[in-house]
């Protein structure tokens, strides 16, 4: 407490040696920030902006005092005064959830943390964290601010997508074309999914150089999928037949069928025994004669069969002749 001394003794002072609690004030930005002291009775006020009233308007960042005089002693104090306009978005990662999975609340990197469902200005925050339904596949933006010294920062937004599990398709099997080096197989690639071939070569696409069997994998958190394509050569006959069968009903190979390795239309099959009477017929390339006629079993031996069918490849009508064993 300061004493001062006059002509007939000493005097009290009562003004405060500190007017200002604090030394520094964060204000949030866009603001008119009124800075004000404690009124004492029969005190005079000076600031630095040359104001005398108990309090100021401001509206730019800087430094600032007030000195108070009471006519018995005087005390001064200054405060610095920032507007705050760098208070950043919290952090947000993109979040992914698998179809139908039970997902926990999303979070982001912040301080007092504010949630809007899908508004980026305007709308009711709420302190807690949404919860995402995972019902559907698709995206949903939801959007989060932080609070630093009570000044609320922009909001930020938070992508959150519903995937499934791999569900690419190699389709049918495919021809090399004559004279080419190959064929590139390929899928539609499917985002957050890895693809790797039998043979380690990474990526959805692969050229074919050669007649053979490709395997393709695709991974993502949801899951996996394995699809089999099989790529021959142009010369390689639409249609194959087995040569012999054994409809034994021990369930390997008891039919006789066609095999095609592309696209088949007006297909006829007729298959004859040894006096030439006719015991199978069919214009649909997936039936199969499980070697009866009339509901009889037929015996052991050699049976010719035609098939004329129209060559995907070669576009145009072809004919053949051949024979199958029937074996039991």
């Amino acid at each position: 407490m300061a004493l001062f001394h006059t002509g007939y003794g000493q005097t009290i002072c009562t003004l405060p040696n500190q007017p200002f609690p604090q030394d520094t004030l964060v204000i949030c930005k866009d603001t008119t920030y009124r800075l004000s002291i404690t009124q004492y009775p029969g005190t005079n006020y000076l600031w630095s902006t040359g104001q005398t009233d108990t309090a100021i308007n401001i509206t730019n960042s800087g430094k600032y005092w007030v000195e108070l005089d009471d006519g018995k002693c005087v005390k001064s104090d200054t405060v610095f005064i920032l507007f705050n306009s760098i208070i950043l978005e919290p952090e947000t990662d993109l979040t992914i959830f698998c179809l139908n999975s039970s997902p926990g609340a999303l979070s982001a990197k912040g301080s007092n943390l504010k949630w809007y469902d899908t508004l980026p200005i305007g709308g009711t925050p709420s302190s807690t964290a949404p919860i995402p339904k995972t019902n559907q596949l698709g995206e949903k933006i939801y959007y989060v601010s932080q609070t630093v010294f009570g000044c609320e920062s922009p909001r930020a937004a938070l992508l959150v997508e519903v995937i499934d599990k791999p569900g690419f398709n190699l389709g049918e099997n495919i021809l090399i074309p004559c004279g080419a080096s190959g064929i590139s197989l390929q899928v539609v690639e499917e985002k957050y999914t890895t693809y790797r071939w039998a043979n380690g070569t990474a990526g959805p696409v692969y050229d074919a150089t050669l007649p053979g069997t490709y395997i393709l994998r695709g991974d993502n958190l949801c899951g996996s999928k394995v699809d089999t394509v099989i790529a021959v050569d142009c010369d390689t006959k639409c249609v194959h037949f087995p040569s012999a069968f054994t409809p034994n009903g021990d369930g390997l190979n008891d039919v006789f069928r066609a095999t095609s390795f592309c696209p088949v239309d007006k297909f006829r099959l007729v298959i004859s025994n040894r006096f030439g009477e006719i015991i199978f017929e069919t214009k649909n390339p997936k039936d199969m004669w499980d070697g009866k006629w009339m509901g009889k079993p037929q015996p052991v031996g050699t049976y010719v069969f035609y098939c004329q069918y129209n060559d995907f490849v070669l576009k145009k009508d072809m004919f053949f002749k051949g024979s199958i064993q029937l074996i039991k």
